[in-house]
């Protein structure tokens, strides 16, 4: 049975420094819990090493990091590699040294040994399966491995012939407590690859991992069940690209590229009622006549005709969007589309539907509301700061999550585009 006070609690003062950590203590072993902040690794220590637990007082280990934080030194110790020393481009960094000046702070940076904390660490990681998606300082296994080369395969133990281990290493006078670790990392990472494209950076994970809601599986039909039988006109080959792009990329880029067929749909349409008007002045038979009001008639439909983008896009979705298929999307997902949706970068986003809406009255409000709400989201991720106002959807892990929800609704709208938008014959090209 575990007992937390087992040997007064030897880590004690590791867990005031790591307060993400979950500590079990038993006479056998001392485990230690998300030690990174993430459910996929633990670590887990003989009892008998109880030497070696006043080490691990001595460190932090930061969730946004592969590291090793030693307090005591005023030292980060990133996770890195076993390195070749002969061979590019490892052999131009291997054992680089310099300094960062940055904000009145000097930060001594250094690819080096890795230190002997890093290494009994090491000997306790443990993987765990996890549906996080998430896995914290893979490069750990290595270092475990390492130690214990005469037990390995000869297969896994060859991979360390000819090679270093190296951990890079962040000193400073400064007390860490003091030092926004992020910005600094990230100024260390802008100047490295700036000064060396090869070199290489610090991972940063983001602080609001942990705090992700999960995504709801998108609904599956929108009708009872897969039809018999489909037939359909050749989509425009730019479209199906873009649809089909999107469904292997991330929420961010594919929110962008099925924007795009908004956009491409629009670039081409033309609505009945100006495709009808020019149809009739063509066929007016005193048009040869060309007077004054007849030019004036003309202007007047080219006018029509060559309206702008943003009319033509919401004309184009008016036009061939079916509003009841769009809200199957929306109502399966109704809690987050009725409320303000808040992005890191400062953009909100307001409520689409109240939380009494129906199929009926989204039919009778959804455009140009639907339009508006998703070309709004579109400027603050393209942008860096959105035309009307100063906000943006920063690249974060917790805006991805929130794009993601917004993906069936987008998608969806966007495939009705390709179906509608198909010319009505095919030329097939043939080839030898």
């Amino acid at each position: 049975m575990a007992n937390d006070s087992f040997d007064a609690n030897p880590l004690a003062l590791f867990k005031q420094n790591n307060p993400h950590c979950e500590i079990i203590t038993d006479e056998k072993a001392i485990i230690i819990e998300k030690p990174w902040g993430t459910d996929d690794a633990r670590l887990v220590f003989d009892a008998s090493m109880y030497e070696q637990f006043n080490d691990l007082n001595s460190i932090m280990l930061h969730p946004q990091f592969d590291a090793v934080i030693h307090l005591d030194k005023n030292e980060i110790e990133f996770i890195f590699a076993f390195l070749s020393p002969d061979e590019e481009p490892s052999k131009s960094y291997l054992d680089r040294k310099f300094e960062v000046h940055l904000s009145g702070a000097t930060f001594e940076c250094s690819y080096a040994e890795p230190s002997e904390r890093l290494f009994f660490i090491a000997q306790a990681i443990r993987r765990k399966p996890s549906d996080r998606g998430i896995v914290v300082v893979p490069q750990l296994k290595a270092f475990r491995d390492f130690q214990r080369l005469d037990s390995l395969p000869k297969g896994i133990s060859s991979y360390f012939e000819n090679k270093v281990p190296r951990s890079f290493f962040v000193s400073t006078e400064l007390q860490i407590s003091e030092i926004d670790l992020v910005s600094t990392c990230r100024h260390i990472n802008f100047l490295t690859k700036y000064y060396d494209r090869r070199s290489p950076f610090i991972e940063i994970r983001d602080k609001d991992t942990e705090e992700l809601d999960s995504v709801p599986r998108p609904k599956r039909y929108f009708e009872a069940d897969f039809p018999p039988s489909l037939a359909i006109s050749p989509i425009d080959d730019v479209i199906l690209k873009l649809i089909e792009v999107s469904a292997h990329s991330a929420p961010r880029y594919a929110f962008l590229y099925l924007y795009q067929v908004i956009e491409y749909s629009a670039f081409y349409f033309v609505d009945d009622k100006a495709k009808r008007s020019l149809r009739n002045f063509l066929r007016d038979p005193s048009l040869i006549n060309c007077d004054d009001n007849k030019i004036g008639q003309l202007m007047s439909i080219l006018t029509e005709l060559q309206c702008n983008d943003d009319v033509k896009m919401k004309r184009v979705i008016e036009y061939h969007c079916n509003p009841e298929i769009l809200w199957q999307e929306i109502e399966h997902d109704k809690d987050f589309f009725a409320t303000k949706c808040t992005f890191n970068g400062g953009f909100e986003c307001p409520a689409l539907i109240a939380s009494d809406t129906t199929s009926a009255s989204w039919a009778a409000m959804w455009m140009p509301k639907l339009y508006d709400h998703l070309t709004k989201t579109r400027n603050c991720l393209v942008h860096a700061r959105e035309r009307r106002q100063d906000k943006v959807i920063l690249p974060t892990i917790n805006n991805n999550n929130k794009i993601a929800r917004y993906m069936p609704l987008i998608r969806r709208l966007a495939e009705q585009l390709a179906i509608c938008t198909a010319p009505n014959t095919f030329h097939p090209t043939f080839k030898d």
